[in-house]
């Protein structure tokens, strides 16, 4: 008999609660799944994984249609790590001393649609892309969607995509501790040139600080700029492909060791013994 009860969808971002495209993003994924946002009070851009530690925060319930709405003083991190380690842990209860079916869980979580690519190096530093690993560090398939500034009109076929993978419960075919990072391009006029799925770029941004106060020395106010070398970066890579016109699938993993440096290690420590 086939399944036909709903994914329970997860959705956070780090442009804030109140972003159209995290609502957007809520209302298309409502008729195909059971759709609870819990998101920052504020904007987070750039906080990566941080977290709140040592002090509360604060949760408050907004108002919702097709889909339950929660602001949560903190990060995305914060957002994701409460709404699966405590709303549902107690059984997607609004009141944690209910604990109406301990052990619940999201079937996948979307964190996004984010404002700006957060394609190669960008991811992180992203709360948007943290927002995802956060979800995947606790067993929750998960995407981190951005769209590029400029790439407006390309805001249906963002929301197609979430779709996709709910409606057809692509998220179950992730390996575990694993999540994907999808962006997609500016659009102009008719540029765009489809999906592709691509490696992490690993070039730098051309970072420099301008001083907006001061004379002399480093005391005074300054202000980083920068931006990526686009064409520069390998051509199967999610930043050179992104530039080119095309969506970009890019899949990461929470285990970031690597094992060959691993065994360099092992034959140095074995060679000292």
């Amino acid at each position: 008999m086939q399944n036909t009860q709903k994914s329970r969808v997860l959705i956070t971002n780090d442009d804030g609660v109140n972003s159209a495209n995290i609502h957007a993003l809520a209302g298309a994924l409502a008729p195909f799944g059971e759709v609870f946002v819990f998101a920052p009070e504020t904007e987070q851009s750039g906080v990566s994984q941080a977290f709140t530690v040592r002090k509360g925060i604060r949760v408050q319930k907004g108002s919702s249609g097709q889909y339950e709405v929660y602001s949560v003083s903190g990060t995305p991190a914060d957002a994701a790590k409460f709404a699966i380690g405590c709303f549902a842990a107690h059984g997607f209860s609004a009141d944690p001393a209910a604990n109406e079916v301990p052990g619940s869980h999201f079937d996948v979580c979307f964190s996004g649609v984010n404002v700006g690519e957060n394609s190669g190096v960008s991811s992180l530093y992203s709360g948007t892309v943290a927002g995802a690993r956060e979800a995947a560090l606790w067993g929750v398939p998960a995407v981190a969607l951005s769209l590029c500034v400029g790439g407006e009109s390309l805001m249906p076929a963002v929301l197609d995509f979430a779709v996709h993978v709910v409606r057809d419960r692509l998220y179950a075919q992730m390996p575990p501790n694993t999540f994907w990072n999808v962006n997609f391009p500016k659009s102009k006029d008719g540029t765009f040139k489809g999906v592709r799925a691509t490696k992490m770029a690993l070039g730098m941004f051309t970072d420099h600080y301008d001083r907006l106060e001061g004379v002399s020395g480093l005391d005074g106010v300054w202000q980083l700029d920068g931006e990526k070398l686009w064409e520069k970066e390998p051509v199967d890579s999610d930043d050179y492909l992104l530039h080119q016109g095309y969506a970009t699938i890019t899949p990461h993993r929470i285990d970031q060791t690597d094992e060959e440096n691993l065994k360099i290690i092992n034959e140095m420590l074995a060679g000292n013994g």
